[in-house]
């Protein structure tokens, strides 16, 4: 198997990471669009797939395109191969290898266009330390998403917010940044997911989003949320009905943890 890139040793402007299990069939599209975008803007993107363990072809296409002559000048790949740890873990793992002033997380599937990574930039070079996405806010756009996982998602998010976590309108977007800080500080005290949590052996949907906004608010560092265009894709791994059992009993875990201090 081909040696994964390495990232920088030199701190970049932005690091922009993307957790993938089993996405071989819409990487190297997601890839290909980060190019071009890149390529359209000031200063060096790092890109950091994290495989996280993956059954398919993923880490194959991750290391084509880490290989490739692929954004020079703009776009430093790299890739990192995990074991099966699921999402939170994987996205984890990636923000704490990344090396940028600002560093976001994204889906594998794009639902969020690129243009709004210059939103989440922008927030954090004016103060922010977590800037994070919001589906919800008067002027956001959501398409093709099916009512009941709306419906879903809305209850869960006043749950989360009955449960101590308050003040964020949608804390499921798979779309948020840090500034470098405010990252090695909340995904260092992650106990959910963290980056080296257990290997597990079937697909996990999970709030580990949630307690990265808990750390957040017990940590002090300054939140905002941007208003984002959102597109429901057929093949998002989602379960809404058995995922809601399991992300309930992460939301409950995280409140155990703030009542006991486990954040400070």
């Amino acid at each position: 198997m081909p040696p994964s890139t390495s990232p920088p040793r030199a701190p970049l402007q932005l690091s922009i990471v993307i957790p993938a299990y089993d996405e071989e069939a819409r990487l190297a599209g997601t890839l290909r669009a980060i190019d071009e975008w890149a390529a359209g803007r000031d200063g060096l993107v790092e890109v950091v797939v994290v495989d996280d363990g993956s059954g398919d072809a993923t880490l194959e296409v991750a290391q084509t395109w880490a290989q490739a002559d692929v954004g020079v000048g703009h776009l430093v790949p790299v890739v990192l191969a995990e074991p099966h740890r699921g999402k939170g873990a994987a996205v984890a793992r990636g923000m704490l290898a990344a090396c940028g002033a600002v560093r976001m997380f994204m889906d594998a599937d794009l639902a969020v266009p690129l243009v709004f990574v210059e939103r989440i930039v922008e927030e954090i070079r004016r103060g922010a330390d977590v800037a994070i996405g919001s589906r919800e806010l008067d002027q956001s756009q959501r398409y093709d998403e099916p009512w009941r996982r709306h419906a879903l998602g809305r209850g869960f998010n006043r749950l989360v917010s009955w449960l101590g976590v308050s003040g964020f309108t949608d804390t499921q977007c798979g779309f948020k940044g840090f500034s470098a800080d405010a990252a090695e500080d909340i995904f260092r005290r992650a106990r959910l997911y963290p980056a080296d949590s257990d290997v597990i052996q079937h697909e996990q949907v999970t709030a580990f989003d949630v307690e990265l906004l808990a750390i957040a608010r017990r940590r002090g560092w300054q939140t905002v949320e941007i208003p984002v265009e959102w597109r429901h894709v057929p093949m998002s791994k989602v379960r809404p009905l058995s995922d809601a059992v399991s992300m309930l009993f992460d939301v409950l875990r995280v409140r155990w943890y703030l009542l006991r201090g486990v954040y400070d």
